[in-house]
């Protein structure tokens, strides 16, 4: 169930229903890809594995934390701060109608963004009224048994490429070569394109329509799984 396409009455028939939230960034994807599509594919995995399910999907928050792109042209990035509020804001709406279920889900997969909103679901779970809050990144879907070819394929690479092919073809400009980013970690430096021009992390030229479509058909079914065990953890209360 869209919430933007439902009525008043749609919506208070569904306080039992879990509230799917889905995040992303505005954040390069390399020459080729849209600056959505984190929030892009998150919304579209979200729509499929809730379908036939008492689940209702939130419009996707498009805006995260972008630590290594934010100097890219297109990467428009927030505080932490900003996105706890926001995150926190969006579930304490909800809660104020009735509903107690929760998920959280990332397809951008930044560690301080994640963390940011791990930190909101651990700090909701102080209000009583509330079941159960899940936070997932589209890295927990992600197996073994993956079917793509590029090792540690990350951001704008065969992964994401394949999936705007599939989704959305026309919003996807050529191709990139293969790259990935040079930090000299642990050191945090300032000059963040010296180290990672292209914005790519992965191989976009292994990527096609056709493995997008097993990808998503994929990530669908992982994430079924995971929102099956959240509804029996659910139960279990």
């Amino acid at each position: 169930m869209r919430l933007e396409t439902i009525t008043m009455p749609d919506f208070s028939r569904a306080k039992d229903y879990i509230v799917l939230i889905p995040f992303g960034s505005i954040e390069e994807h390399g020459p080729h890809l849209p600056l959505g599509t984190d929030a892009i594919i998150a919304y579209e995995i979200s729509l499929a594995a809730s379908e036939g399910k008492d689940i209702i999907v939130s419009p996707p928050i498009y805006y995260g934390i972008c630590r290594s792109t934010k100097e890219h042209p297109g990467t428009i990035t927030i505080s932490g701060d900003a996105l706890r509020s926001f995150a926190r804001n969006i579930v304490l709406g909800f809660l104020r109608h009735g509903f107690k279920r929760f998920i959280l889900f990332s397809g951008h997969a930044g560690g301080t963004h994640m963390a940011s909103l791990v930190e909101v679901g651990e700090g909701l779970l102080e209000h009583p009224e509330i079941d159960y809050i899940a936070v997932v990144s589209i890295f927990d879907l992600i197996g073994e048994d993956i079917p793509i070819e590029t090792k540690n394929d990350g951001h704008a690479g065969e992964l994401e490429t394949s999936l705007m092919l599939y989704l959305h073809p026309d919003w996807v400009k050529g191709s990139a070569p293969p790259d990935y980013p040079r930090f000299p970690k642990p050191i945090l430096v300032k000059e963040k394109l010296k180290y990672w021009k292209s914005g790519i992390w992965g191989d976009p030229t292994k990527a096609s329509k056709e493995k997008g479509e097993r990808l998503f058909l994929y990530l669908v079914e992982k994430f079924r799984e995971i929102i099956e065990k959240v509804e029996r953890f659910g139960g279990e209360g």
